[in-house]
């Protein structure tokens, strides 16, 4: 049986690191597909809750998206960039109906959306950190936009209401400790610093 840290860790531990996101959504061959990858790296979305999301959701003027069907039934508010509100705006094109419709106009199917980002990201050369999938998906994305939003500094709280927790204490428990990587990261810039000559 393996003993590598890596198989010990949460699966919320693994994540993709910025200029890795930003090679996902720049590997994306239609606006569509540019659209899914991005707000999942900007949101933190779920899969499910970006299945639902409705045209109408989109607030444009004040660069906001409401979800109405959060996991336990719950809505919420997420914050979308200039550039989200860009692509949505040109994407949308005044239609109705989901946002990302499948052929008989109901939602896409969770699969299709797992595919999406798998090819994506297998275009864009990127594997999984995880070693308990094969493949790049959607919830790898959520966990990315967790990690990198507490690497940057970002507050707990924010991040529990913009990601849906329905306490901190859920935050703090999946994201509130440092992942295995974030560890030997800070080993690695302060063990010159613990004795001379090592």
């Amino acid at each position: 049986m393996a003993t590598d840290a890596r198989y010990q860790a949460k699966n919320a531990e693994f994540h993709l690191h910025p200029n890795e996101l930003k090679r996902l959504i720049d590997h994306t061959t239609c606006p569509r597909d540019r659209l899914i990858i991005s707000l999942f790296v900007y949101t933190g979305l779920r899969r499910a809750e970006l299945q639902k999301i409705h045209t109408g959701d989109v607030d444009y003027s004040r660069r906001r998206l409401v979800i109405r069907c959060g996991k336990g039934g719950k809505q919420r508010i997420v914050f979308l960039t200039d550039s989200l509100v860009h692509d949505l705006r040109h994407y949308t094109n005044a239609r109705d109906g989901f946002l990302f419709a499948g052929r008989d106009g109901r939602p896409m199917s969770l699969r299709n959306i797992n595919y999406i980002v798998s090819r994506t990201a297998e275009r864009a050369g990127i594997e999984t950190p995880n070693p308990r999938y094969t493949s790049v998906g959607p919830h790898l994305l959520r966990h990315s936009f967790a990690r990198n939003w507490k690497r940057a500094g970002g507050s707990l709280e924010s991040l529990q209401k913009i990601l849906g927790h329905s306490s901190l204490k859920t935050t703090l428990d999946i994201y509130g400790t440092e992942s295995q990587g974030e560890t030997e990261d800070n080993f690695r810039r302060i063990a010159s610093m613990l004795a001379p000559y090592i």
